[in-house]
């Protein structure tokens, strides 16, 4: 129920467009249809990010779920105009065999692009995510080290003094008995 009311609200959303284009074209007489300006509206608003993508994306699906069913009344109609089947039926038919075999291929082209910079840029991700891994092990590493080094000098200079203390005690034993002796 939520869902088919979210879907209804969305469809008004693409509606309102869909009119702001007919009031735009109304006012200012642009050779344009109304529902190319609309989604022209629709399209700079997604990127200002004004409306977000959300907002929209679930009565699009739907209407796009539907869209041979709007291609059928133009169907019926050459049906219906047999003379569009003659040597001019037979160019438009090209033209639009053509047309969309031309966009298939823009289309495909496109995305197969987009999606080797996707893949790049997940890689690039990839690498740097495991060059911060790294780096960070190298940086944690030397003071790991530093750690180490501090902690055996400490012992070196407590086995100096040691060391010390007892040549010092062996040289005063020394000079005792040297004394002691003469």
């Amino acid at each position: 129920m939520m869902r088919t009311v979210r879907t209804v609200l969305q469809i008004l959303i693409l509606y309102i467009f869909h009119y702001l284009g007919v009031l735009i074209v109304t006012l200012t007489k642009i050779p344009l249809p109304p529902s190319v300006v609309g989604f022209i509206l629709l399209f700079i608003c997604l990127l200002l990010k004004w409306i977000k993508i959300e907002l929209i994306r679930d009565g699009a699906s739907f209407l796009i779920g539907f869209m041979l069913l709007f291609y059928i009344p133009p169907m019926v109609g050459i049906i219906e105009y047999p003379q569009l089947l003659s040597y001019n039926g037979l160019i438009l038919i090209l033209g639009v065999i053509v047309s969309t075999l031309f966009a298939i291929l823009i289309t495909s082209f496109l995305s197969q692009k987009i999606e080797k910079k996707e893949e790049m840029w997940k890689k690039q991700t990839v690498e740097v995510n495991n060059l911060d891994e790294i780096q960070e092990k190298e940086v944690d590493q030397p003071i790991m080290e530093k750690d180490e080094l501090k902690i055996h000098n400490n012992i070196e200079n407590e086995d100096l003094e040691t060391e010390l203390e007892q040549k010092g005690d062996k040289e005063e034993e020394y000079v005792e008995s040297s004394t002691i002796n003469h």
